[in-house]
């Protein structure tokens, strides 16, 4: 979703605001992560990725609360994209905390949304591949399936365990 972005920032600077808006929003959330770029450790960073599980009404909230500061400018059920007053890009990435029903529970997607948007891409299209030689499906939004059941998706180590790896740091996420 980078492509409003016109500014790129130093690591350590857009750490320190990816920071801030972080500290701004995670009391609308359960669970909140910087991503990206960020996490990657990039020596440059274009915009700044957080996935978060909101509270109940949070993730109104969050938008709200963002709108006072930054221009709305797309968003859907899974996501909104700010553009900052400085050029830099906001992009929150809602997850689901899981639950649905007894008979048909489902873990949350917290996991995948955050390797997907953590990337890099090249290393989410690797992911792809070694989830299809495995017979899997890797979903980015929902996770990791085999013949359309869910088999991974609340946690990284667990999404990379099901693909027979060992957990990758995000700095070692580049292909």
């Amino acid at each position: 979703m980078s492509t409003l972005s016109i500014a790129r920032l130093p690591l350590d600077r857009a750490t320190a605001l990816a920071e801030r808006v972080a500290a701004e929003l995670t009391g609308f959330c359960d669970r909140m992560e910087v991503a990206g770029s960020i996490r990657r450790r990039r020596e440059t960073c274009g915009d700044i990725d957080l996935v978060c599980v909101p509270k109940v009404g949070g993730r109104a909230a969050m938008i709200e609360r963002c709108q006072r500061a930054a221009r709305l400018v797309k968003h859907g059920e899974q996501y909104a994209v700010f553009q900052l007053a400085n050029g830099f890009q906001l992009d929150i990435w809602f997850a689901h905390g899981g639950g649905g029903d007894m008979f048909v529970p489902e873990p949350s997607n917290f996991g995948i949304l955050l390797l997907a948007r953590t990337g890099s891409a090249m290393h989410n299209v690797w992911l792809a591949q070694l989830a299809q030689t495995a017979g899997l499906h890797f979903n980015p939004h929902r996770g990791l399936l085999r013949r359309g059941a869910l088999i991974a998706s609340a946690e990284e180590a667990e999404i990379f365990k099901a693909l027979g790896l060992r957990f990758i740091p995000p700095e070692a996420r580049e292909r």
